[in-house]
């Protein structure tokens, strides 16, 4: 069957809930806490049972996102905490939230400290030329065990954010300095002493901003910090938003607000990237990527601000602004590389999010394959006649298959979902109808979803190209060409794994009139459902492993569900009977042949190369502080950075002709001419889309064999 409207859940069962027991106190924060509790433990799909083992899930979790860094706390505040670490349950049920306002007042009075500390370390020379080195794990780290400690953990941090910036100076005139551009073999320069205060100024000015960006916080502030460490102990993607966060979420979710186009969320006291919106400014820019993280904002060529220990939405009122606008974002990339990307703000423009083609050969074949990218599984629920994913996905097979394609690539890469029923029916394009995907609420019981058109657009072989941060609709499509051997999965060695289902509570509808006047009161995200494959296995946790798999520059870094704290487990349903392909794919023979062309390719060799590179930078956990051991890494790692740069823009031999380019309108059009042009040039350098048309070509011609 299709996938029926969800129905949002009502507030009538909560406020009898809430009639049950009276909380002891009424306020704002305790009504919240209180609405939250009972939603989990009424609505979730795999509610925790409030117990002492569940408290100190949500103690060790707020702990840890209460001082990230430990920069703040002493191992003898953590002890005096630890008094509540199995009383939290009780007073979670009880509407009582005073454990996160006896913490916060607590790093309250750390924060003040630490900025008399920081401006006393300052005045003194920190002996940048003296070797030393810094802990950057926080997960190594122990908390200070005394001021001492904590002293010179501040002293190293310090340092290290000074050096930061006169490395940053020092890239800004690399490009009027050869011998700097090239990362000089013969020992480099010290600053001078104006450099260094200069660089002393930035550092102080930043920090201070931060402090006062903590000091500032208001209640719920401090409370929703708490209430959502509760919320993600039951799992990663279950959150409390509050009034303003919310808003802030509508609009992502809408994409009307002009600004870069990035989802983002803290992690460890970092503003980390969780995807880019397809058609924003970010993904049009192409710099910017998922597992980023940002350090630094500046408006245009204004002094960056500095994110430590900033909160999403101070992140975000920092990064948005009018269209046309430039902000320059200082992110650190997953190997540790620091870069500067400069994004121009606009709107998202919907046409470039949508489903494109093209038509590729490569010189080794005559076969021509047919290319779709999909960058979301986007359909327009307010308008009967709006464009939807699956029915434009048909439409560019067919003008594929008009232009002689034989087999088809469909790019679901960076692909993180979407409308779940365009999963289904695109998967019905490639199949008889039958069931696509299984879906359970927490009773056990759900729904079978089934493509019902027995209609089969395309018949010929078709390959799937998949990476980490295809996610949810990806997966579910992913999972049943793959369950039912009509494709093959091609791709990194494993999708994201993110096999759930998430409503929204609007807590403004739980209350009673009586509590009218403590609106707005936030909303929670909540996990209700549970994607189950046609085989039976869950999508969670696992996602989906590829029939052949390449490394890229992603393989091996924490990423994807299993990366995240507290995710809901993978479990198996009864798998379901089905009809499979008649012309399944080949899979030991084509595994065989990829793994030979891809041991003898130079590209993947030396992407091998950089990834043990990578690997290796990744395994040190310290940075030197003396500043030519500092820079000189830096330039190492810049240089090595680069390389790889460099390899990903070299063309693959792979031919690409853009469907859009045919059309009688783009001659006239420089702007669109422009852009196809562009995407054709990076579809030629697309190693692992070359490699998927090689294994579709090898898929065809055992067919061919086996036919003669």
């Amino acid at each position: 069957m299709r996938l029926p409207a969800f129905v949002l859940l009502t507030a009538a069962p909560l406020a009898l809930v809430l009639a049950s027991a009276q909380p002891v106190n009424r306020d704002r924060e305790s009504v919240i806490t209180r609405l939250e509790t009972r939603s989990l433990l009424t609505w979730h799909y795999a509610p925790q049972e409030f117990n002492d083992a569940f408290s100190r899930r949500v103690f060790d979790l707020y702990l840890k996102r209460l001082d990230p860094q430990k920069r703040f706390l002493l191992q003898a505040d953590v002890d005096s905490l630890a008094a509540f670490r199995d009383r939290l349950d009780n007073q979670l049920l009880a509407g009582d939230y005073g454990f996160a306002e006896v913490a916060s007042a607590l790093l309250n009075k750390r924060v003040g400290e630490a900025r008399v500390l920081m401006a006393d370390l300052l005045k003194k020379d920190l002996r940048l030329d003296q070797p030393d080195s810094m802990e950057v794990d926080p997960e190594k780290m122990e908390f200070s065990t005394n001021a001492k400690a904590l002293r010179q953990r501040w002293s190293r941090l310090l340092k290290f954010q000074i050096l930061s910036r006169l490395d940053g100076k020092r890239q800004e005139g690399a490009a009027k300095d050869s011998a700097l551009r090239e990362g000089a073999a013969k020992p480099l320069p010290l600053p001078d002493s104006a450099a260094i205060e200069e660089a002393k100024a930035y550092v102080e000015r930043n920090f201070q901003r931060s402090f006062a960006r903590m000091i500032r916080e208001d209640k719920l502030d401090r409370v929703s910090l708490y209430l959502g460490s509760v919320a993600n102990a039951t799992d990663p993607h279950t959150e409390y938003f509050k009034p303003a966060a919310r808003e802030d979420f509508n609009t992502a979710m809408t994409g009307t607000l002009e600004g870069i186009g990035a989802s983002l969320r803290e992690e460890d006291g970092y503003i980390k990237v969780v995807a880019i919106i397809p058609g924003s400014a970010s993904w049009r820019q192409k710099q910017l990527k998922a597992e980023d993280k940002i350090l630094k904002v500046a408006q245009g060529r204004d002094e960056p601000v500095d994110l430590a220990e900033a909160s999403v939405n101070e992140a975000v009122k920092l990064i948005r602004g009018r269209k046309g606008t430039e902000v320059r974002l200082t992110v650190q990339k997953p190997d540790g590389q620091i870069k500067v990307i400069s994004i121009v703000r606009d709107v998202v423009v919907l046409e470039e999010s949508y489903a494109k083609s093209a038509v590729l050969t490569s010189p080794e074949s005559k076969l021509k394959v047919g290319y779709i990218t999909l960058p979301s599984f986007y359909h327009d629920f307010q308008n009967p006649k709006g464009r939807n994913s699956a029915a434009d996905v048909r439409r560019e097979l067919e003008r594929l298959k008009a232009q002689g394609a034989e087999a088809i690539v469909l790019d679901l890469r960076n692909n993180g979902g979407g409308s779940l029923d365009d999963a289904v029916r695109m998967s019905g394009l490639f199949l008889p109808w039958g069931p696509m995907v299984q879906v359970k609420d927490r009773q056990g019981g759900g729904d079978v979803l089934e493509d019902l058109d027995p209609a089969v657009v395309f018949d010929g072989p078709v390959a799937v190209l998949v990476n980490t941060f295809s996610a949810s609709a990806s997966e579910i499509l992913a999972a049943a060409l793959q369950d039912y051997g009509r494709a093959v999965i091609f791709g990194t060695d494993t999708t994201f794994g993110k096999g759930t289902v998430q409503t929204v509570l609007d807590l403004d509808n739980m209350i009673g009139p009586g509590d009218a006047s403590l609106k707005p009161l936030g909303s929670l995200k909540l996990t209700v459902q549970k994607f189950y494959r046609v085989n039976g296995g869950s999508t969670q946790f696992k996602g989906v492993v590829p029939d052949i798999m390449i490394p890229d520059a992603y393989t091996d870094l924490d990423v994807g569900e299993q990366s995240l704290e507290y995710p809901l487990p993978w479990d198996a349903a009864k798998a379901l009977r089905v009809q499979r392909w008649f012309d399944a794919p080949p899979l030991p023979a084509l595994q065989a042949k990829s793994r030979a062309r891809v041991a003898g390719g130079a590209y993947f060799k030396r992407m091998n190369g950089a990834l043990k590179r990578q690997t290796a930078q990744r395994a040190e956990k310290t940075v030197p502080l003396s500043l030519t051991r500092f820079f000189a890494e830096r330039d190492k790692n810049r240089r090595d950075s680069d390389s790889l740069e460099s390899l990903q823009k070299q063309a693959s031999g792979l031919v690409a002709v853009p469907l859009a380019s045919l059309n009688a309108d783009f001659a006239a059009d420089s702007v669109e001419r422009e852009k196809v042009n562009e995407w054709k040039l990076a579809l030629g350098r697309d190693y692992y889309l070359r490699e998927a048309v090689h294994v579709l070509e090898d898929w065809a011609a055992a067919a061919a064999k086996k036919d003669r």
